[in-house]
């Protein structure tokens, strides 16, 4: 059973990134939709998000990024 989508919910990742893959099975571990977004090759994104990723954002807004486990993602987005 999925839960309903958040309004806007994006992982920002790049390819080859283990924490990123790591983040995205917990997200379809927990059925949790979101958007994936590869930073690679946008210059913006890069510079937003670059060291950062994998970032995690609601709204627009950043709400976790670096290890992004399960029960972290329980907690930051409240499930």
């Amino acid at each position: 059973m999925s839960l309903p989508p958040l309004p806007d919910l994006r992982l920002y990742s790049r390819a080859g990134c283990h924490l990123c893959e790591d983040a995205e099975t917990a997200l379809f571990g927990l059925g949790v939709i979101f958007e994936r977004v590869d930073i690679s090759g946008n210059a913006e994104l890069e510079r937003l998000y670059g060291w950062d990723v994998p970032v995690l954002s609601l709204g627009g807004a950043v709400i976790a990024k670096g290890v992004l486990g399960r029960e972290r993602l329980r907690r930051v987005l409240k499930l």
